[in-house]
């Protein structure tokens, strides 16, 4: 059999099919594999029946569909049910308070959604934490029609719960001809939309959320379109509210607007302004003498430290995909590659600690943990985490 003469594709062209995606949809070139968007094209020739990159090229210039089409082919789209424990048992609790304190409908985001499995999750722990269907509603925005499509169609192949416990499989669907089906209450508490998050003001109609999940998106975006989301997340939580984070987005634009709340400090985030209010009030209440570990200093924040063209962000953003894929031993090996050229930066470290979670040494854990907060600056975690006389 014949194989296909692969398509001739020039940088310039490649060059300009970046541009219009990293216009379109904010996407960091430095995110984006060349010899997949050399694939991807390959296959949209086909399925167009053209001949020539540069046919295909006249297509996605004339054609809003195309580049919709090209979007969708090229963004990420890994997600899983109750993907990290420890944030939906964090949920589980943020639910129950918010129940106590009869905030009600509590309103929820997740953005963005892909393929729904994270927002059926959400209305899941919700429902296991005793807040009827009625008293809360989960806004689910992505930029990719074919997900939306799976997510609105809330039927999975019977693999995607063997991961979970029973209990949490029971309240999320039934299985049925090898297909989870969600149950239709989870369903109708969702509405699932198609949304660029990447531009300006993209939240700005639906501000007043108590929870918002955006995981794992600042990693893939230019720096215009990281300062974009970072504002719309801001106006569109409540004050007070919870906004979480993936491991590795712990970035400038994060920092300025948001600081982390314990116990959930690795993902876990309230407005700076809420936090300044509430740590003053605590302050009026506790001796100077409790902060036990005073030569601990700040260090300079991650973006001082480590340059936008840093390699060592390339490096992470490789674990990070790693960890996606489930392949944990090239995550960590991504993610000592980019401590290794940039000690301090701070989401290399936090994805770090992910990733060790199940690991069997205690102490390699705790001294992880200590040498994130000393970047972090956290002087009062680290001393609760260190005891007096030892050295983190």
């Amino acid at each position: 059999m014949m194989m296909k003469k692969r398509l001739e594709i020039d940088s310039s062209l490649l060059h300009e099919v970046v541009e219009r995606l990293a216009t379109a949809a904010g996407i960091d070139p430095d995110s984006l594999e060349m010899s997949r968007i050399r694939w991807t094209i390959e296959l949209r020739c086909r399925h167009l029946h053209l001949h020539s990159a540069n046919e295909y090229l006249e297509r996605l210039r004339s054609s809003k569909d195309e580049l919709d089409e090209l979007i969708d082919a090229l963004v990420i789209q890994e997600t899983r049910f109750f993907r990290d424990t420890a944030v939906f048992e964090q949920i589980r609790h943020w639910a129950v308070k918010a129940q106590a304190a009869a905030q009600r409908p509590l309103r929820i985001l997740s953005a963005p959604c892909s393929t729904g499995q994270e927002a059926y999750s959400l209305a899941a722990v919700l429902r296991l934490a005793g807040i009827a269907a009625e008293d809360f509603r989960i806004d689910a925005f992505d930029i990719s029609r074919a997900a939306l499509a799976t997510a609105a169609r809330g039927v999975y192949a019977d693999g995607a719960l063997q991961h979970v416990p029973a209990e949490l499989q029971r309240s999320c669907g039934v299985l049925r001809d090898h297909h989870w089906h969600i149950h239709e209450e989870l369903r109708g508490t969702i509405r699932f939309e198609r949304r660029n998050l990447a531009v300006e003001g993209a939240l700005d109609t639906d501000a007043g959320y108590h929870l918002i999940l955006c995981r794992n998106l600042f990693i893939y975006l230019n720096a215009e379109a990281r300062a974009a989301l970072a504002d719309s997340l801001s106006r569109a939580l409540l004050p007070g509210g919870l906004l979480i984070v993936g491991a590795g987005d712990r970035i400038a634009e994060v920092n300025a607007r948001f600081v982390p709340v314990k116990p959930a400090a690795g993902f876990g985030f309230v407005h700076r302004t809420h936090a300044a209010a509430r740590s003053g009030t605590r302050r009026a209440h506790v001796p100077a003498a409790s902060v036990r570990v005073a030569r601990v200093q700040p260090a300079a924040p991650v973006a001082d430290n480590v340059a936008p063209e840093s390699p060592a962000i390339g490096f992470y953003k490789r674990a990070m995909e790693y960890k996606e894929r489930g392949n944990l031993r090239q995550a960590e090996r991504r993610c000592r590659q980019a401590l290794y050229l940039a000690p301090g930066y701070l989401p290399a470290l936090e994805l770090l600690l992910c990733l060790w979670q199940v690991h069997p040494n205690a102490r390699l854990r705790r001294a992880l943990s200590a040498r994130i907060l000393r970047v972090r600056g956290d002087v009062e975690a680290l001393a609760a985490l260190t005891p007096l006389g030892e050295e983190a």
